[in-house]
C-alpha cells in the first residue's frame, strides 16, 4: 500500500513539472511575439513620421485642422521642416528652386529674348506624291497640330505604360501589355471563297479537262465518271484552299507579341523605333472604315513579324500577310500561319504551276474576299529579299488582284501604305553567296533553328520601321489614266535601224509578264498596275531612313576607298551626314558621331572594315566588297540620277575632239538619257508620274548649285535657259522629233576644275562605275549557250580581273547586275531568250546589238579621275 502511494505521488509530480514545462514554453512565446509585435508596430510608426508623403499629408490636416481652430501653423509646418536632415531638406530646395525661376522669369521679362534650343528636325515622314496623290498627301493628319518628327521606341511602349502601377506590373511590363492588347475578330475566308463564283468556275473547266478524251495524260486513270473526276478535283482544290489560307489567332499574335518582346531586345540593342507622326496618320485613316494595305520593302525574314509586332503593339489591326511557301516549315510555318500569314507559291510564272487554274482562282478569291471582309492586308511588293541593298523591281501580282477588287466593286476603295524597314546590321546575315553564283538555300528546320540561335546571339544595333502616308488607290487609278506617256506600251523590242535606248523609255521600263493577269487584260490596264507598283516602291526607297552602316559604307567605297585615317573617315561622315539631312534625307541615328562611327564600324565587323592602328580602309576582297556594297547601295539609290550625269559628262569629256572646258546642255542630255536606258534596271529614277526627263533636268541643277558645272550667264541664252528648266514638264505628245523645235541648242556649262569639284566628281563616277564594270564583262561574255552558262562566264572574267588588279571593283562581282545586262540586252534586241528542255538559253543577235553594246562601253571609260 505504501508503495502504491509513493508511486502515485511521482506521476503526479511528472506531471506537474510537464505542465509547468508548457507554460513556460507559452509564456516565452508569448514574450517573443510581443516583443516582434512591438518591433513591427515600431517600424510603421517610423515610416509614418519619416515618409515624405505622409510628412506633407501631416502638414495638409495640420494647416486645414489650424486654420478652423484660428491657430497659426507656422510652428508646425517649421517643425516639420526642421526634423528633415540638413543635406535632404526638400523643402529648402522647392524654396531655392522657386527663388531662381522667380528671379530667372523676371531676367527673360526684362532681358533680351532668347530662343529655346530646337531639337534635331526630320523631314516629313512618307507623305504621298504631290502630282497624282494630292487628296490623300493632305488626309489622315491633324491640320491644327504640327506633324512630330520624334522617333518612338516600341519597346518601351509597355515599360510607360505600366511605370506608375504596381510592382507586379512594373517588372512585368511586357506580358502586362500582351495581356492587355485589343482581340480583334478574323473571321474565317475559306467557307466564303469555296462559294466564289471564279473558283467554281474553275474546278468546272478543270473537270472538263479531266474529263476530255482527247487530252494527253501522264498516266491513265481509272476513274472516268464525273463524280469520281469531280471528287478528286475539289479534294484537290480544297488542299490547294487550306494550304493558302491563314489562322490568324488572337492569342498567337498576343504569345508572340510576348517572345517578339524579349527578342527583339536581345538582338536590337538599339531599339525598333517609328515615327509618331506615321502611327498617328494610321489610326486617323483607320477611323475611314477602308482596308489598309501594307507594302513592305524586303529586306529580311524578320520583316514578317515586325511589321505585325509594330502595328499590334501601337493599337492597330494586324494584317493577313502574303508568305512564300518556303516559310512553310514545320513549327515556324505554324506560327507565321497564326500570325496571319497566307502562303503563296514562289514561282508561277513558267514553272509547272503555269497553268494551275485552280491555284491562280483560289488566291484570287482569297484575296478578295478578305479584302472585302474588312480585314487589312500586306504583301511585299518586290516579290524576294533584295540581295544588293537597292530597291527592286516591283512584281505586279498581287497588286493586280487588288486593283482588280477595286476595278469590279468588290471594294469601294483601298489604301496603300508603302513601309520601309532598316537594320543597322542585317539579320538574315549577308546574301555573298547567291551575289556569287551559289544557288540560294532553301529554309529547313534545322537552318532555321541555328538561324534563330545565331541571331539571338549577336547585337544588330538599332531597327527603324516606318509607315508612308496611305494613298488612296481610286485617287492613283484616277491620276495615272491622264498620263499619256504610260499608255500604249511597247512590247515589241527596239528594231535594228532604231535601237536607240533613249526612245519611249518611260514606257520600256515598265513592261510586266506577271502571270495573274487575264487573257482579256488590255496592255494600258497592265501599265497602269505596273506604274503604280513602281510608285509604291519609289516612295518607300526615298523615304527609307539610312543608317550609320549605310552612310559609313557608302563613304568607304566612294570618298574614301583608297583607305583614310580615322579623323579623315570621321570628317568625311559628318559631312554627308548633313548633306543628306540637307537634302531630305531622314537619318536612323543620332547623337555624338565619333560614337556613331565606332558604333557602325563595330557593326559592320573587322571581316568587312580594315583598322591597321589608325587607319581605316575596306577589306581588299570580292566577299567584302560585296557585303559593303549591300549596306552602301541605300544611299547609292539616292545618288544614282546625278552619277549617271557626270558618268554621261566624262564619256563625253573622254572622245578625241571633246571640249574639256565646256559641254553643251543638249548633248548631256542626249547622254544621260541613254545612261538611264542602260541602268533601267538598277535603279528607280522617278515617280512614274514624272518623265524621266525632269529626274535628269533636277540632277543637272543640283550639280550646278554643287558647283560641279557651272552656267554661262550670257543674256541672249537665259530665257531659252528657263524655258528648258521647264521643258520635260510642257513636252507636247501630238508633236513629231521633227517639228519640235531644241530650245537648249544654245546652253553650255563650264566644267569646274576647283578641287571641291573634281572631288565631287570623282564621288560621283565611283558610285556607278562597279555596275559599268559588270555590264561591259557581261557584253563580252555573250555567246549562244544558256543563260547560267554566261552568268558565270562573266562571274569568272570579274573575279579574274579583280585578282589581276585590271579592276578595284570587287563589288562588280555580282549575279544580280549581270542579270540585269542581259535584261536590258534582251529588252534592246540585242539577244533572244527561248526555253530549251527546260533550260534558259541565250542566243546574241550580232548585227541588232552592235549598237547596244558600244553604248555600253563607252560610258565604262578610263578617265584621270579615277587614277586619283
Amino acid at each position: 500500500m505504501s508503495v502504491l502511494n509513493w508511486t502515485g505521488n511521482v506521476n503526479a509530480s511528472v506531471e506537474m513539472d510537464s505542465i509547468n514545462h508548457v507554460w513556460t514554453v507559452v509564456e516565452n512565446v508569448r514574450v517573443a511575439s510581443s516583443a516582434a509585435e512591438l518591433a513591427i508596430f515600431t517600424a510603421i510608426l517610423y515610416w509614418f513620421f519619416t515618409s515624405s508623403r505622409v510628412a506633407d499629408m501631416l502638414e495638409v490636416v495640420g494647416e486645414r485642422v489650424g486654420g478652423w481652430c484660428g491657430r497659426d501653423t507656422s510652428s508646425l509646418r517649421h517643425a516639420m521642416r526642421t526634423r528633415k536632415r540638413p543635406h535632404t531638406d526638400v523643402y529648402a530646395k522647392l524654396d531655392a528652386e522657386m527663388t531662381s525661376r522667380t528671379s530667372s522669369l523676371y531676367r527673360i521679362k526684362n532681358g533680351p529674348v532668347v530662343p529655346p534650343p530646337q531639337p534635331a528636325t526630320r523631314p516629313s515622314a512618307g507623305l504621298a506624291c504631290a502630282r497624282c496623290a494630292p487628296l490623300s498627301r493632305e488626309s489622315w493628319q491633324d491640320t491644327k497640330v504640327a506633324e512630330s518628327s520624334a522617333v518612338i521606341n516600341i519597346l518601351d511602349i509597355g515599360r510607360q505604360t505600366f511605370a506608375n502601377g504596381g510592382v507586379v506590373s512594373r517588372y512585368l511590363c511586357d506580358l502586362a501589355q500582351c495581356f492587355q492588347l485589343t482581340n480583334f475578330d478574323y473571321g474565317d475566308i475559306v467557307p466564303k471563297v469555296v462559294k466564289d463564283e471564279r473558283f467554281q468556275n474553275a474546278i468546272e473547266e478543270t473537270i472538263k479537262e479531266e474529263l476530255n478524251p482527247g487530252k494527253k495524260k501522264e498516266e491513265t486513270k481509272k476513274e472516268s465518271s464525273y463524280a469520281a473526276v469531280r471528287k478528286r478535283v475539289e479534294a484537290k482544290a480544297m488542299k490547294v484552299l487550306l494550304d493558302i489560307s491563314s489562322a490568324m489567332s488572337t492569342n498567337v499574335l498576343k504569345l508572340v507579341a510576348w517572345l517578339c518582346h524579349k527578342a527583339v531586345r536581345r538582338v536590337a540593342g538599339g531599339g525598333c523605333g517609328t515615327r509618331a507622326a506615321c502611327v498617328e496618320r494610321l489610326r486617323r485613316a483607320n477611323a475611314a472604315g477602308l482596308p489598309l494595305v501594307f507594302v513592305p520593302l524586303h529586306r529580311s525574314h524578320f520583316d514578317y513579324i515586325l511589321v505585325t509586332f509594330t502595328l499590334y503593339l501601337t493599337g492597330l489591326r494586324p494584317p493577313l500577310v502574303a508568305a512564300g511557301d518556303n516559310m512553310r516549315i514545320p513549327f515556324f510555318g505554324w506560327f507565321l500561319r497564326g500570325c496571319g500569314a497566307f502562303y503563296i507559291r514562289r514561282r508561277v510564272d513558267g514553272s509547272e504551276y503555269h497553268e494551275d487554274s485552280i491555284y491562280k482562282s483560289a488566291l484570287r478569291a482569297y484575296i478578295l474576299n478578305s479584302l472585302a471582309a474588312n480585314n487589312n492586308l500586306e504583301f511585299f511588293i518586290e516579290g524576294g529579299r533584295t540581295r544588293t541593298g537597292k530597291p527592286q523591281a516591283p512584281k505586279a501580282g498581287i497588286l493586280s488582284v487588288i486593283l482588280e477588287a477595286y476595278l469590279e466593286g468588290t471594294i469601294d476603295d483601298a489604301l496603300l501604305v508603302p513601309v520601309t524597314l532598316n537594320y543597322d546590321k542585317l539579320v538574315d546575315g549577308n546574301f555573298v553567296r547567291e551575289q556569287l553564283g551559289m544557288p540560294k538555300q532553301m529554309e529547313t528546320f534545322w537552318s532555321a533553328l541555328r538561324g534563330i540561335w545565331r541571331t539571338l546571339n549577336t547585337n544588330h544595333g538599332g531597327i527603324r520601321v516606318d509607315f508612308n502616308q496611305p494613298i488612296s488607290l481610286k485617287e492613283l487609278v484616277t491620276s495615272f489614266q491622264k498620263y499619256n506617256h504610260l499608255k500604249a506600251a511597247t512590247d515589241r523590242p527596239l528594231t535594228p535601224t532604231n535601237n536607240n535606248l533613249t526612245m519611249d523609255i518611260d514606257r520600256h521600263i515598265l513592261n510586266s509578264h506577271s502571270s495573274f493577269y487575264g487573257a482579256n487584260v488590255s496592255a494600258d490596264h497592265k501599265m497602269m498596275v505596273e506604274a503604280i507598283g513602281r510608285h509604291l516602291v519609289y516612295d518607300a526607297a526615298v523615304s527609307t531612313p539610312l543608317m550609320c552602316t549605310n552612310v559609313v559604307a557608302y563613304v568607304l567605297l566612294t570618298e574614301q576607298r583608297a583607305g583614310c585615317t580615322l579623323k579623315q573617315l570621321l570628317d568625311s561622315f559628318e559631312a554627308r551626314s548633313r548633306t543628306l539631312v540637307m537634302e531630305g534625307r531622314d537619318l536612323g541615328y543620332a547623337g555624338d558621331s565619333r560614337t556613331v562611327l565606332k558604333h557602325a564600324m563595330d557593326m559592320l565587323g573587322r571581316g568587312v572594315v580594315s583598322r591597321d592602328e589608325n587607319r581605316v580602309r575596306a577589306q581588299c576582297s570580292v566577299a567584302a566588297a560585296l557585303e559593303l556594297s549591300y549596306y552602301a547601295n541605300s544611299v547609292v539609290a539616292h545618288y544614282a540620277a546625278p552619277a549617271i550625269v557626270v558618268t554621261a559628262l566624262e564619256s563625253i569629256l573622254a572622245e578625241p575632239d571633246a571640249d574639256a572646258a565646256y559641254v553643251r546642255h543638249n548633248e548631256l542630255m542626249t547622254r544621260s538619257l541613254e545612261l538611264c536606258g542602260i541602268m533601267g534596271h538598277e535603279f528607280i529614277l522617278n515617280a512614274p508620274c514624272h518623265r524621266t526627263e525632269e529626274g535628269i533636268q533636277d540632277a543637272l541643277a543640283s550639280l550646278v548649285q554643287s558647283d560641279v558645272l557651272c552656267t554661262i550667264q550670257n543674256d541672249n541664252v537665259l530665257d531659252e535657259q528657263r524655258w528648258s528648266q521647264r521643258f520635260a514638264k510642257t513636252l507636247d505628245e501630238d508633236m513629231d522629233d521633227e517639228e519640235r523645235p531644241d530650245p537648249t541648242r544654245n546652253i553650255k556649262y563650264r566644267i569646274s576644275n576647283k578641287p571641291e569639284a573634281l572631288t565631287e566628281r570623282r564621288r560621283l563616277l565611283r558610285t556607278l562605275r562597279p555596275l559599268l564594270e559588270a555590264y561591259s564583262a557581261t557584253g563580252k561574255c555573250l555567246k549562244n549557250a544558256s543563260q547560267k552558262e554566261v552568268v558565270t562566264a562573266a562571274l569568272d572574267k570579274l573575279t579574274e580581273d579583280f585578282t589581276q588588279n585590271r579592276m578595284i571593283y570587287g563589288e562588280a562581282v555580282s549575279t544580280d547586275a549581270i542579270r540585269n545586262c542581259l535584261r536590258v540586252l534582251r529588252q534592246s534586241g540585242v539577244i533572244d531568250m527561248y526555253t530549251e528542255n527546260k533550260i534558259r538559253m541565250i542566243r546574241p543577235n550580232e548585227p541588232t546589238g552592235q549598237n547596244i553594246l558600244d553604248q555600253v562601253q563607252k560610258f565604262n571609260v578610263q578617265t584621270p579621275l579615277l587614277e586619283k
